[in-house]
C-alpha cells in the first residue's frame, strides 16, 4: 500500500513499471527494481523556501494573488454543486497534469468533497459521498467512534496548513488514477502556482482514488486520514523522516480503526526501522513502532509533541519523550519493542511487552536449535532485531553473546509455554557487547526464544551466541532421567511424580510455583537406582490446599537438575 511519491508527495500503492519511466526521467533514485516494490521515490525538486513566507514576498512584490480566476480552483466560498477546473496528476510516469473539471459534490464542517466530473455516478455516488462527509466529520469505525477524521488527527498532529486558500474546509478530491495507487499528499499545492517545477491547485487538498475500492468504504476513509496526516505535518514540520511520517500516516488509520493488515515484516523482521524503501514491511514496522510508543509512551501528547518537534527522526522521538518526563532512550524501548512484537502479551509484567490495540501474527525466528550445546553467528541491521528459537532442551538453558565491539546490543532471553506464564530476562553486555545469562526459571518451559536487536545508529552489525544446559554441561555424570513424568497430569487432587536413576543418588523433589517460589519440599534423600515414585498431594509446606494452575515439580542432585510441569485443577 503506497503512500509516497516522494517525502512531499505521498502515493499509495504506485506500480512498479513506472521506475523504468522516472529513471529515464532522472526523477527516480532507484534502491530497487524489484516488482516487490510497491513504493516508489522520485527524487522531484524539493521546494526550499518556507511556503508561508514564499507566498508573503510574493504578495508583497506585487506578484501574486490567489487565482480566484473564474473557472479555477477554488473560489471564495464554494458550495455544493460548484464546479471549476482542478489540476489532476497523472502519476503513470513524470508527473503531468492536465485541468479537468471537477464539482463539489458534498461539503461537511470540515471538508468539501469534489469529485472528478468524468467519475460521478459511475465509481462514486451521492451514497458514498454522505458516507465521507460524516465519517471525516464526525464518526469513526475502531475505539474512537465519535469523533471523526478531522477530530482525530488534528487532536493527534495539529491543524493543518490555510493561508494559502483561505478556507476553514480541506479539500478531498477523488479521481480515477488509472495506477496502483491510493491516495496521496501533493506539496506543491501549498505553493503559488507558477512559483515551483510543478502546477499547484492552491489549495489545502489531499487527493483519493476512485478505483481502489469503495471511495466511500472504511479502508478509503482510513486512506484519506492517513494522507490527511501528511498535510498536517508538512505544517508543523515539512521536513521530517519519511519513516516518522509513514508511521504516523499508519497510525491516522489506526485511530480511524481501519490499519493496514500485518504481513511481511513478520516474516523478516531483519529490516531496519529508520530505512525508507517504501515496501510493504515498511508500512508495518514504522505503524508498529508508532503505535508502540503511543500505547507505552503516552498516548496523545507525546504523539502531538513528536509532530511538532522540529527535530528529525530518532531525535525528535527522544525530545518527544524527554518532553512527557519519560527518561528512558529509545535504544532500550527499541530492546523493548523487539521483544513485544515476538510476544504480543501485554499481560507479562510490567505490560511493556504487548499491543493493547492490535493482535500480531506470529514473528518468524531465522533459527531454530533443537540439540545442546549449540552455536552460531548472525548478523542483524542497524534498529532492527531477530529472533533464534530453542526447542527440546534438557535443563535450563544458559547463553554466551558476543557482539561486535564498536556496535551496541539489546539481548534478551524469552520462556515460552503455552500453560506457564512468559518470562522475560535481558542480558547485561560489558563494553565488548560480551554477557552471559543462565536461564533457571525456563526449566519445564516449551521454548525459549533469544532476541538480538542492534541499536547502532548506522551500521549492521554480527554477532555470535552459544547456548547449553545444565544437563549437557556434565555429559560424563547425566542420571536416566528419561521417564521423568507425573500420573495423572492435570491432577486433582493428587499425582504421582516418577522418575529413573541409573544409580543411588542423594536427590531433592520439590515443588515450585512458576515464579520460582517453592511450594513444599516433597523429599529430600537418597533414591535407589532405578524407577522411583513421590506423591504430591496440591498442598503447600504448612499443609494448605494450593491454588489451581501450573506447578513445576523439580528434581536436584549434587551437580544436576531436571524440571517437570503439571496442572493442578480445582
Amino acid at each position: 500500500m503506497i503512500k509516497e511519491v516522494v517525502q512531499f508527495l505521498p502515493v499509495r500503492r504506485l506500480l512498479p513499471v513506472i521506475l523504468t519511466l522516472l529513471v529515464t526521467a532522472g526523477l527516480l533514485v532507484p534502491s530497487s527494481l524489484s516488482l516487490a516494490s510497491r513504493c516508489l521515490v522520485p527524487d522531484l525538486p524539493q521546494p526550499k523556501e518556507d511556503a508561508a513566507l514564499l507566498r508573503a514576498q510574493l504578495e508583497a512584490a506585487g506578484l501574486w494573488q490567489p487565482s480566484r480566476l473564474p473557472g479555477r480552483t477554488p473560489p471564495p466560498d464554494p458550495q455544493v454543486g460548484d464546479t471549476w477546473d482542478w489540476y489532476i496528476w497523472d502519476l503513470g510516469g513524470y508527473p503531468v497534469a492536465h485541468l479537468k473539471p471537477c464539482t463539489v459534490r458534498g461539503m461537511g464542517d470540515h471538508c468539501y468533497v469534489v469529485v472528478d466530473d468524468e467519475e460521478w455516478n459511475l465509481s462514486i455516488d451521492q451514497a458514498a459521498v454522505d458516507r465521507i462527509v460524516t465519517h471525516f466529520d464526525s464518526q469513526s469505525v475502531g475505539f474512537f467512534p465519535d469523533q471523526g477524521i478531522w477530530d482525530l488527527n488534528t487532536s493527534h498532529f495539529g491543524d493543518p496548513p490555510n493561508p494559502l486558500d483561505g478556507l476553514d474546509r480541506i479539500f478531498l478530491l477523488y479521481y480515477r488514477f488509472n495506477i496502483s495507487a491510493d491516495g496521496y499528499f501533493w506539496i506543491y499545492d501549498q505553493y503559488p502556482d507558477g512559483s515551483q517545477p510543478f502546477a499547484s491547485n492552491e489549495a489545502d487538498v489531499i487527493y483519493l482514488a476512485t478505483d481502489s475500492g469503495q471511495a466511500g468504504g472504511d479502508y478509503m476513509l482510513a486512506v484519506a486520514a492517513h494522507e490527511f496526516q501528511h498535510l498536517i505535518h508538512f505544517n508543523q514540520d515539512y521536513n521530517e523522516d519519511s519513516w516518522v511520517e509513514e508511521g504516523l500516516g499508519e497510525l491516522a488509520m489506526w485511530l480511524f480503526g481501519h490499519p493496514d493488515n500485518i504481513s511481511m515484516f513478520n516474516s523478516n523482521p531483519d529490516n531496519s526501522l529508520i530505512a525508507w524503501n517504501g515496501l510493504w514491511a515498511d508500512y508495518i514496522k514504522t505503524y508498529l513502532w508508532t503505535l508502540y510508543i503511543y500505547e507505552q509512551y503516552g498516548g496523545q501528547p507525546t504523539i502531538w509533541d513528536l509532530v511538532h518537534d522540529p527535530l528529525n527522526g530518532m531525535a525528535g522521538y527522544n525530545n518527544a519523550l524527554a518532553g512527557q518526563g519519560y527518561l528512558v532512550a529509545t535504544t532500550d524501548i527499541f530492546g523493548d519493542w523487539v521483544v513485544a512484537n515476538y510476544l504480543d502479551d501485554p499481560g507479562v509484567p510490567d505490560g511493556q511487552y504487548g499491543y493493547a490495540g492490535e493482535e500480531l501474527p506470529s514473528f518468524i525466528a531465522y533459527r531454530t536449535h533443537t540439540s545442546y550445546p549449540a552455536s552460531a553467528t548472525g548478523s542483524v541491521q542497524n534498529w532492527a532485531g531477530e529472533y533464534i528459537r530453542l526447542q527440546n532442551f534438557p535443563g535450563t538453558p544458559s547463553v554466551h553473546f558476543n557482539g561486535m565491539d564498536i556496535r551496541d546490543f539489546r539481548v534478551s532471553l524469552l520462556a515460552v509455554d503455552p500453560v506457564l506464564p512468559t518470562v522475560v530476562r535481558f542480558l547485561t553486555l560489558d563494553d565488548a557487547n560480551d554477557g552471559f545469562l543462565a536461564f533457571p526459571e525456563a526449566a519445564g518451559y516449551a521454548e525459549v526464544i533469544i532476541t538480538v536487536a542492534n541499536v547502532h545508529a548506522y551500521s549492521s552489525a554480527s554477532y555470535s551466541y552459544t547456548v547449553d544446559s545444565e544437563i549437557t554441561a556434565l555429559q560424563n555424570d547425566l542420571p536416566w532421567t528419561v521417564a521423568l513424568g507425573s500420573q495423572p497430569n492435570p491432577f486433582n487432587p493428587r499425582t504421582t511424580i516418577s522418575f529413573e536413576l541409573d544409580r543411588s543418588r542423594q536427590l531433592s523433589v520439590a515443588v515450585h510455583d512458576i515464579a520460582g517460589r517453592l511450594v513444599v519440599q516433597l523429599a529430600n534423600q537418597r533414591f535407589l537406582a532405578g524407577h522411583n515414585e513421590v506423591i504430591w498431594d496440591g498442598r503447600d509446606r504448612t499443609g494448605m490446599a494450593v491454588g489451581a494452575g501450573p506447578y513445576l515439580i523439580n528434581l536436584q542432585g549434587k551437580d544436576w537438575s531436571a524440571s517437570h510441569k503439571v496442572m493442578l485443577v480445582r
